[in-house]
């Protein structure tokens, strides 16, 4: 028992450690069009351990579900054929290994291919884990155990070529409530040949026309999606309430050089709080 509690509590130690002292990598989003098929990582080991780091390339995107959950698709070929760029990517170097503070520069260009005017993507996995000792360090009579444990983060990677449009059909807006939340959420499909990267707003009036409630949340939307926001009931006391959700290709993560930019849209409904 004490043996499995031991395992159990040094795991969560190197759960622990790999969260805050694993590598950092700048930036989460790369661009790359077809006047400048090049761009450039930049991956730094913050932790005390030398770091064995490998890039991978999957393709993949999110899709939501009816109440605006976000789940991340992968295994998606006929899609991937379509808008993916994940075999046409080159990186230097992709495997390497990285001393306690020391930095890395992976560069990334795209081959040329037949593509038609859009946007095409892929994930950057990147893999980390700290470099293993060398065999024979510790001496024969010595029993050890060691857990070796992979980190790994996704980023993206966006291909721009020709004329890139994007756009938003806001479709059904809806508003209701349980026992646990108060929700106003709308179906939308995206319209252009580029995904929408941008903000949604909500704004909740009252009855008097005050505002009491607001919320911003960065949104990536490559297919049709549902954005939902999600409301404490102590928030609203039980009133009439006008809620607007609002869309803008604007985000402050990614400069506004390489948003695609659209209209912006927005749509609203009245709601009763019990």
């Amino acid at each position: 028992m004490l043996k499995r509690l031991f395992v159990s509590l040094f795991f969560l130690f190197c759960s622990v450690t790999a969260l805050y002292a694993q590598i950092t990598i700048a930036p989460i989003m790369l661009f790359i069009d077809d006047q400048d098929r090049f761009a450039s990582l930049l991956i730094m080991n913050g932790s005390s351990e030398v770091q064995e780091v490998t890039i991978e390339f999957p393709f993949g995107y999110p899709l939501t579900t009816d109440m605006g959950e976000i789940e991340m698709v992968y295994d998606d070929s006929v899609t991937a054929n379509r808008h993916g760029i994940s075999d046409r990517i080159r990186a230097f170097p992709r495997n390497f290994t990285l001393q306690p503070n020391q930095r890395q520069i992976v560069r990334l260009t795209i081959a040329p291919g037949n593509f038609e005017p859009g946007t095409y993507w892929s994930r950057i996995k990147t893999t980390s884990s700290p470099q293993s000792p060398p065999i024979g360090e510790t001496g024969n009579d010595q029993v050890t155990t060691q857990i070796t444990y992979n980190f790994e983060q996704i980023t993206t990677v966006f291909y721009k070529k020709g004329n890139v449009t994007t756009g938003l059909n806001l479709m059904d807006i809806s508003a209701g409530q349980n026992e646990d939340f108060i929700w106003v959420k709308t179906d939308l499909e995206r319209t252009g040949n580029s995904p929408f990267l941008g903000s949604a707003y909500l704004t909740v009036i009252d009855d008097n026309g005050n505002e009491v409630l607001s919320r911003r949340t960065s949104v990536s939307i490559y297919f049709d999606y549902t954005q939902a926001f999600k409301i404490r009931p102590t928030e609203l006391p039980a009133g009439e309430y006008q809620a607007e959700i609002r869309f803008v290709s604007q985000r402050s993560d990614i400069p506004d050089t390489e948003i695609v930019e659209t209209e912006p849209v927005s749509q609203s409904i009245t709601f009763t709080v019990r």
